[in-house]
């Protein structure tokens, strides 16, 4: 019964208040006429049936009165003008007799409400089944088939009637698609998986516990190690079944395999073992696609935290050097000013301001203006030159497409794997499938100067390193937006294969749609969605004038903190209570005991 109260099977307050007892076991007038009329003849009788129909309008089902709380049992006997409440052994009786049961019938029929027969039993049955299909927790399939029986008016079984109901058939269905998922498996594939769960000699530990792997910090050889578990994990999954099964069933199926190691997995069934080692395979390659791809993500996006915290350095430390750039302007500016004479003699003023080589300050210029507008991307190239081979590692691991008709970015992940091992800095766009027109216009302005280069005044080549970096960074975006996914991934993966398809949605769009209380009928749905929004809208303009939270002050609207409530005299007096008993503790005497309890300075 540890179960229960994690369900919504209702029970009886042991202390209802007094908002409770006035609300859920106030007898009406047509009730009390209804225990007069059945039971004439004993106080006795009448006060048990009254307690026994408001206790079953509350629970749906029958409780002993001596399990009836003696609050509600008062609480009844006096809505119903009996001073002096029967003794409990009275009750007792009553509650053992013939009259009794008689009288549950009628408040039955009072209530139309039906007793759960064998048919009710079966229909029953054949509910938790169906919600087994595609929930496990226990505590949730009992709770459907509460619902179920309130909504067809069942008098609600005992406890323990649903929680056996609910095992059975989840065991039922989970054996059922056990069943399913190794049915198409060969005697080669079996062979395979019972190989996870033997140790070879000479190791510590067995391949299904290799498959528990987690990724370590990304260095190059710990990557390229990934990239092999990757590749391991990807030809057994080419080996195995397909798996179809409810989201709620798969997680679970997932984290049972997790949590048993290889010799506990070998005591299971065949059945079992061959169906939770599939599921785990396929789930741990969705995983360390998962971690590639966070990982992928993580490395573009540090290569741009790196150049902008290295812009912003380069700014502080050339400021002495922009100071004198406009410092030499200004000498510019003033020599051409105070000249009054002829062109010829304000470029001599000119000249006599600069300095005999003014290359160096061209440079400077150009230096400057290559970073001017917070253009961060030069300083992009120093840290991608010992990241480059993560990000194509990462790149070879993942099994990229794209989520629409246009191919463009698998076209630019072919052209940077196949640059890979190239040393050269200038690559001519054709010999990588690629031109400016189709293949290029996505980069800004700020990426058009740093890889594109022309010759015979025509755009034909790209510098490598940047053009990668902008590839790199564009998959990224892509990636993150949905527009690129990794197949077969839970996170990366296309956000069309979670839709259920047609048939499906057909089949329950309109129980769905009554369920939820909305119209499944696309114009109806809007028009109901619409009308609810203006309604709310009405409505809030409507108490608007009265409303404190918030006000409209030379044409805006400003929001005003609320204002604290006070505390209430109940929560004053307990909280000077406990304040009054709690032992005034040094918060250094408290790290102490709790380092020697749990061994800190070990």
């Amino acid at each position: 019964m540890d179960r229960l109260f994690q369900t919504a099977y209702p029970q009886l307050k042991s202390y209802p208040t007094e908002h409770e007892l006035a609300e859920l076991y106030t007898p009406t007038a047509a009730e009390k006429a209804f225990a007069t009329k059945s039971a004439k003849s004993s106080v006795i009788n009448r006060l048990g049936l009254l307690i026994h129909l408001k206790v079953f309008q509350r629970l749906g089902y029958f409780a002993q009165l001596s399990d009836v709380s003696e609050r509600i049992r008062h609480y009844v006997a006096a809505a119903c003008g009996i001073r002096r409440l029967p003794t409990a052994s009275a009750l007792t009786n009553y509650d053992r007799s013939g009259t009794q049961r008689r009288h549950l019938d009628l408040i039955r029929k009072y209530c139309r409400v039906r007793p759960l027969d064998d048919d009710g039993r079966r229909w029953l049955e054949m509910i938790a089944e169906r919600t087994a299909q595609t929930k496990n927790n226990e505590a949730d399939i009992i709770n459907v088939m509460l619902e179920e029986l309130v909504r067809e008016r069942y008098e609600l079984p005992g406890f323990t009637t649903l929680q056996r109901m609910a095992r059975s058939a989840r065991r039922r269905t989970d054996e059922a698609y056990y069943r399913q998922i190794i049915a198409p498996l060969t005697k080669a594939t079996r062979n395979l998986i019972d190989d996870l769960f033997v140790t070879p000699s000479g190791n510590y530990q067995s391949p299904w516990q290799t498959l528990k792997r987690e990724p370590r910090k990304p260095t190059n050889q710990e990557v390229r190690s990934y990239l092999q578990h990757v590749q391991r994990l990807q030809s057994m999954v080419d080996q195995l079944p397909p798996v179809h099964l409810p989201i709620a069933k798969l997680k679970y199926f997932r984290e049972v395999a997790y949590a048993n190691d290889s010799t506990e997995m070998a005591k299971l069934t065949s059945v079992r073992r061959y169906a939770l080692a599939i599921i785990f395979v396929r789930a741990q390659f969705s995983k360390t696609l998962d971690d590639t791809g966070d990982l992928f993500v993580r490395l573009t996006n540090n290569l741009e935290k790196h150049a902008q915290q290295r812009l912003h350095e380069y700014q502080l430390q050339q400021a002495k050097r922009i100071d004198l750039l406009i410092a030499q302007f200004k000498s510019v500016l003033v020599a051409y000013n105070e000249t009054n004479n002829s062109d010829s003699d304000r470029l001599d003023a000119i000249k006599s301001s600069l300095p005999d080589d003014v290359n160096p300050l061209i440079d400077e210029c150009d230096e400057y203006l290559a970073y001017a507008g917070n253009n961060y991307l030069p300083f992009m190239l120093k840290p991608y030159q010992s990241t480059r081979s993560l990000l194509l590692n990462a790149l070879d691991i993942l099994p990229l497409r794209s989520t629409s008709t246009d191919t463009l970015t698998e076209r630019l992940i072919t052209a940077v794997k196949s640059l890979r091992n190239q040393r050269s800095e200038l690559i001519e766009l054709k010999a990588i499938g690629l031109s400016v027109a189709n293949d290029l216009h996505w980069l800004s302005e700020k990426w058009r100067r740093l890889i594109l280069r022309k010759t015979c005044s025509a755009t034909t080549h790209v510098q490598r390193k940047y053009f990668e970096i902008a590839v790199l960074q564009y998959i990224k975006q892509e990636l993150t937006s949905g527009d690129l996914a990794i197949e077969n991934s839970a996170r990366y993966d296309d956000y069309r294969e979670q839709f259920v398809d047609q048939e499906t949605y057909d089949a329950g769009s309109e129980e769905y749609g009554i369920e939820a209380g909305i119209p499944t009928d696309a114009r109806a749905f809007c028009d109901q969605l619409k009308q609810s929004l203006i309604d709310v809208s009405q409505q809030v303009d409507r108490n608007f004038p009265t409303n404190t939270h918030a006000s409209l002050e030379k044409g805006r609207l400003i929001l005003h903190r609320s204002a604290r409530s006070p505390l209430s005299m109940a929560i004053q007096q307990l909280d000077e209570s406990l304040t009054q008993r709690l032992i005034n503790v040094n918060i250094v005497d408290v790290l102490t005991d709790t380092e020697g309890w749990l061994d800190l300075h070990v």
